[in-house]
Protein backbone atom coordinates (compact mmCIF):
# COMPACT_ATOMS: atom_id res chain seq x y z
CA UNK A 1 0.00 0.00 0.00
CA UNK A 2 1.69 3.54 -1.03
CA UNK A 3 1.32 6.25 0.93
CA UNK A 4 -1.12 8.14 -0.83
CA UNK A 5 -3.13 5.26 -0.51
CA UNK A 6 -2.90 5.10 3.15
CA UNK A 7 -3.30 8.99 3.60
CA UNK A 8 -6.68 7.79 1.38
CA UNK A 9 -8.08 5.45 3.81
CA UNK A 10 -6.72 7.80 6.60
CA UNK A 11 -9.08 10.28 5.17
CA UNK A 12 -12.09 8.08 4.59
CA UNK A 13 -11.97 6.30 7.86
CA UNK A 14 -11.66 10.09 9.71
CA UNK A 15 -14.83 12.10 7.47
CA UNK A 16 -17.19 8.91 6.96
CA UNK A 17 -19.47 10.07 9.60
CA UNK A 18 -19.17 13.85 8.64
CA UNK A 19 -20.01 13.31 4.88
CA UNK A 20 -22.51 10.98 6.03
CA UNK A 21 -24.40 13.55 8.33
CA UNK A 22 -23.77 16.13 5.79
CA UNK A 23 -25.62 13.88 3.34
CA UNK A 24 -28.91 13.13 5.01
CA UNK A 25 -29.01 17.02 5.59
CA UNK A 26 -29.06 17.35 1.80
CA UNK A 27 -30.76 14.66 0.91
CA UNK A 28 -32.95 13.18 3.90
CA UNK A 29 -34.33 10.37 2.16
CA UNK A 30 -34.45 7.11 4.06
CA UNK A 31 -31.02 5.25 2.55
CA UNK A 32 -29.84 7.75 0.03
CA UNK A 33 -26.74 8.88 2.84
CA UNK A 34 -25.27 5.52 2.81
CA UNK A 35 -25.25 5.94 -1.62
CA UNK A 36 -24.70 9.49 -1.51
CA UNK A 37 -21.29 8.70 1.34
CA UNK A 38 -20.28 5.71 -0.87
CA UNK A 39 -20.15 7.67 -4.08
CA UNK A 40 -18.51 10.98 -2.49
CA UNK A 41 -15.82 8.79 -1.69
CA UNK A 42 -15.52 6.76 -4.56
CA UNK A 43 -15.16 10.22 -7.06
CA UNK A 44 -12.76 11.48 -4.13
CA UNK A 45 -10.18 8.38 -4.18
CA UNK A 46 -10.41 9.16 -8.26
CA UNK A 47 -9.59 12.57 -8.15
CA UNK A 48 -7.63 12.50 -4.96
CA UNK A 49 -4.02 13.23 -6.73
CA UNK A 50 -5.85 16.58 -7.86
CA UNK A 51 -5.25 17.99 -4.52
CA UNK A 52 -3.59 18.91 -1.49
CA UNK A 53 -4.69 16.37 1.20
CA UNK A 54 -2.26 17.34 3.59
CA UNK A 55 -5.02 20.52 4.16
CA UNK A 56 -8.15 20.22 5.57
CA UNK A 57 -10.30 18.26 3.33
CA UNK A 58 -13.39 18.76 4.77
CA UNK A 59 -14.49 21.62 2.33
CA UNK A 60 -13.98 19.39 -0.57
CA UNK A 61 -15.60 16.53 0.91
CA UNK A 62 -18.92 18.94 1.52
CA UNK A 63 -18.54 20.01 -1.99
CA UNK A 64 -18.38 16.62 -3.38
CA UNK A 65 -21.16 15.66 -1.07
CA UNK A 66 -23.55 18.44 -1.80
CA UNK A 67 -22.49 17.58 -6.11
CA UNK A 68 -23.02 13.59 -5.09
CA UNK A 69 -26.55 14.53 -3.20
CA UNK A 70 -27.82 17.06 -5.91
CA UNK A 71 -27.35 14.32 -8.47
CA UNK A 72 -29.38 11.71 -6.43
CA UNK A 73 -32.31 14.17 -5.71
CA UNK A 74 -32.82 14.65 -9.84
CA UNK A 75 -32.70 10.80 -10.42
CA UNK A 76 -35.16 10.33 -7.43
CA UNK A 77 -37.20 12.94 -8.71
CA UNK A 78 -37.61 11.59 -12.37
CA UNK A 79 -39.77 8.96 -10.79
CA UNK A 80 -41.48 11.20 -8.42
CA UNK A 81 -44.88 12.62 -8.60
CA UNK A 82 -45.20 16.51 -8.94
CA UNK A 83 -45.70 17.11 -5.47
CA UNK A 84 -43.23 14.64 -4.13
CA UNK A 85 -40.59 16.49 -6.61
CA UNK A 86 -42.04 19.80 -5.17
CA UNK A 87 -41.36 18.71 -1.10
CA UNK A 88 -38.30 17.24 -2.36
CA UNK A 89 -37.41 20.42 -3.78
CA UNK A 90 -38.24 22.76 -1.23
CA UNK A 91 -35.91 20.10 0.85
CA UNK A 92 -33.45 20.24 -0.66
CA UNK A 93 -33.13 24.23 -1.19
CA UNK A 94 -33.67 24.21 2.79
CA UNK A 95 -30.69 22.38 3.49
CA UNK A 96 -28.17 24.34 0.96
CA UNK A 97 -29.05 28.01 2.55
CA UNK A 98 -28.04 26.36 5.96
CA UNK A 99 -24.07 26.93 6.26
CA UNK A 100 -22.59 23.55 8.22
CA UNK A 101 -20.34 24.37 10.78
CA UNK A 102 -17.72 21.91 11.76
CA UNK A 103 -15.98 21.01 14.79
CA UNK A 104 -13.68 23.41 16.37
CA UNK A 105 -9.97 21.35 17.00
CA UNK A 106 -10.91 22.27 20.58
CA UNK A 107 -13.80 20.14 20.36
CA UNK A 108 -12.10 17.40 18.15
CA UNK A 109 -9.43 17.26 21.46
CA UNK A 110 -11.93 17.21 23.76
CA UNK A 111 -13.78 14.25 22.30
CA UNK A 112 -10.83 12.29 22.01
CA UNK A 113 -9.57 13.17 25.70
CA UNK A 114 -13.24 12.16 26.91
CA UNK A 115 -13.13 8.89 24.66
CA UNK A 116 -9.63 7.60 26.39
CA UNK A 117 -11.31 8.56 29.57
CA UNK A 118 -14.10 6.01 29.17
CA UNK A 119 -13.60 1.87 30.14
CA UNK A 120 -12.68 -0.03 27.31
CA UNK A 121 -15.89 -1.92 26.63
CA UNK A 122 -17.76 1.74 26.53
CA UNK A 123 -15.04 2.67 24.33
CA UNK A 124 -15.19 -0.57 21.96
CA UNK A 125 -19.39 -0.39 21.86
CA UNK A 126 -19.12 3.39 20.62
CA UNK A 127 -16.22 2.86 17.90
CA UNK A 128 -18.07 -0.10 16.72
CA UNK A 129 -21.14 1.33 16.32
CA UNK A 130 -20.26 4.54 14.76
CA UNK A 131 -17.20 3.90 12.94
CA UNK A 132 -17.86 0.66 11.66
CA UNK A 133 -21.86 1.16 11.54
CA UNK A 134 -22.52 -2.06 13.04
CA UNK A 135 -26.43 -2.52 14.75
CA UNK A 136 -27.20 -2.19 18.24
CA UNK A 137 -28.92 -5.77 17.43
CA UNK A 138 -25.09 -6.87 15.94
CA UNK A 139 -23.25 -5.54 18.45
CA UNK A 140 -25.78 -7.03 21.45
CA UNK A 141 -24.92 -10.81 19.81
CA UNK A 142 -21.26 -10.37 19.82
CA UNK A 143 -20.97 -9.11 23.43
CA UNK A 144 -23.28 -11.61 24.75
CA UNK A 145 -25.74 -8.52 25.58
CA UNK A 146 -29.81 -7.66 25.09
CA UNK A 147 -30.00 -5.16 22.38
CA UNK A 148 -31.95 -3.14 24.41
CA UNK A 149 -28.59 -2.78 26.75
CA UNK A 150 -26.92 -1.93 24.09
CA UNK A 151 -29.24 0.76 22.76
CA UNK A 152 -29.23 1.97 26.56
CA UNK A 153 -25.46 1.90 26.81
CA UNK A 154 -24.75 4.09 23.85
CA UNK A 155 -27.53 6.49 25.14
CA UNK A 156 -25.70 6.89 28.69
CA UNK A 157 -22.30 6.76 26.88
CA UNK A 158 -23.40 9.56 24.34
CA UNK A 159 -24.60 12.08 27.61
CA UNK A 160 -21.24 11.20 29.21
CA UNK A 161 -19.78 12.26 26.65
CA UNK A 162 -21.35 15.47 25.78
CA UNK A 163 -21.01 16.08 29.83
CA UNK A 164 -17.26 15.54 29.77
CA UNK A 165 -17.24 17.60 26.58
CA UNK A 166 -18.88 20.64 27.91
CA UNK A 167 -16.53 20.10 31.07
CA UNK A 168 -13.25 19.92 28.83
CA UNK A 169 -14.06 23.02 26.75
CA UNK A 170 -14.73 25.31 29.89
CA UNK A 171 -11.34 24.35 31.53
CA UNK A 172 -12.51 21.92 34.32
CA UNK A 173 -10.98 18.75 34.75
CA UNK A 174 -13.37 15.65 34.23
CA UNK A 175 -13.09 12.72 36.46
Amino acid sequence: MTDNSREIETIVTEHEGFVKALALKLAPAPGMCDDIAQQVFLEFMAKADQFDLSRDVKPLLAMFTRNVAMRCWRERQKVMSPEMRKLADHIRMLAEEKDFTWYSDAERTALRRCLDKLPEKSRHILQVHYYLGVSSVEIAGKMHMKAAAVRRALFRLRKELRRCIERTLAGESYA
